[in-house]
């Protein structure tokens, strides 16, 4: 009976590990739904139950992890609104890009510019075949009216991002860009985080607009210094001060805007990408009015019947000497508003615009 029972506790031994080693098979196989499953109830109960799975299962592990360790006292209810509005949903990857279309988009747009345009596509081309951001940070730099902005906006388009302005002009505050710490009064995230959140995407493009003219504050640092971290080629770990972890910018293309190159430093203008867009000559002037502004503004304005002479766009230039054509589009503008005026109420209908009849249709603003 001692053998048997020896025999019986063995056997009982081996049952036993066994039966643990399934149990540790089976928790192998489980562990990771299950860990998920646990950090997301956690989770969901410190964000006050407002977290879906979905967005839980979009956030990059190391910052799960973070929020859970994060101490209570700083989870505010503005805190958690604004890390919820972040685009988790989003894809995190480059938009695909149709090079033909992006090309004959670009060639409708705008007069000239050869090289803009050879450079966007360039990079374009290199982003579609590597399936990643491709290139440097492209300067625009230029005199005003020149169309940088409007330029930006449609490399955007072209590259089917959003497109979310960030001026920065007049800026001295580094903690404009880089946010602040939640144990201040009034904290609020930088205004690369607002981008993220106002583009609704991971992969927005991002327009750092008036570089040249940022300050610099003894008290707040200087915002120049957050630009250099944030160009680097390396952006995948960049830290908002009040969300506390880092986030993946590494997929958001970053386009700047300068009317002047002397204000910045040797440093910042070795990360960028200089492209200087020179001003506009009065035969360029004719050939946007007559090829891009005119069209643009009477489709706008619906009076499609209305044409314009060349002798009254060569007037007009001579009443904008300005370097661009934001002037020159304003005063076309007034120009439309004018025609329809005069129609409702003098009944006189315009069907072609000569320098001669220019006075009459423009009033005061001819004189100006």
């Amino acid at each position: 009976m001692g053998w048997r029972k020896s025999m019986d506790d063995k056997e009982l031994g081996r049952m036993l590990r066994l039966e643990k080693v399934e149990e540790n098979t089976f928790s192998e196989e489980k562990t990771k739904e299950v860990l998920e499953k646990e950090k997301h109830d956690q989770l969901k109960f410190r964000l006050k139950k407002r977290i879906r799975p979905e967005v839980f299962a979009r956030m990059p592990e190391e910052i799960q992890d973070f929020l859970i360790d994060m101490d209570p006292t700083d989870m505010k209810e503005v805190y958690i609104s604004t890390l919820l509005n972040l685009p988790w949903e989003s894809e995190f990857k480059v938009p695909e890009i149709e090079l033909m279309e992006a090309k004959t988009m670009l060639d409708n747009s705008y007069y000239a510019m050869l090289e803009v345009k050879e450079k966007v596509l360039r990079y374009m081309a290199c982003q579609k075949y590597l399936g990643k951001n491709y290139g440097a940070v492209m300067l625009l730099a230029g005199p005003p009216g020149v169309g940088k902005t409007s330029i930006a906006v449609s490399i955007a388009k072209a590259m089917g991002r959003p497109c979310v302005k960030i001026s920065l002009a007049g800026v001295s505050d580094a903690l404009f860009l880089r946010g602040t710490q939640t144990v201040f009064n009034n904290a609020k995230p930088g205004r690369i985080v607002d981008a993220l959140v106002h583009g609704k995407s991971f992969c927005p493009l991002i327009l750092l607009d008036e570089i040249d003219k940022m300050g610099s504050s003894i008290e707040h640092g200087c915002p120049e210094n957050v630009l250099l971290d944030i160009l680097d080629s390396d952006r995948s770990k960049f830290v908002d001060n009040y969300l506390g972890f880092p986030l993946d910018l590494s997929n958001v293309i970053f386009v700047a805007t300068a009317n002047s190159l002397e204000p910045l430093s040797p440093i910042l203008q070795d990360r960028l990408d200089i492209v200087e867009l020179p001003p506009y000559t009065i035969r360029d002037k004719k050939q946007i009015v007559k090829g891009y502004i005119w069209p643009k503004l009477i489709k706008e304005y619906q009076i499609e019947q209305v044409d314009i002479e060349e002798d009254a766009i060569e007037e007009l230039i001579a009443l904008c000497p300005e370097e661009g054509v934001r002037d020159l589009e304003r005063i076309c503008r007034k120009m439309c508003e004018s025609v329809i005026s005069l129609y409702y109420v003098e009944g006189n209908i315009i069907e072609n615009i000569k320098a001669e009849n220019l006075a009459k249709i423009m009033g005061p603003i001819y004189y100006r």
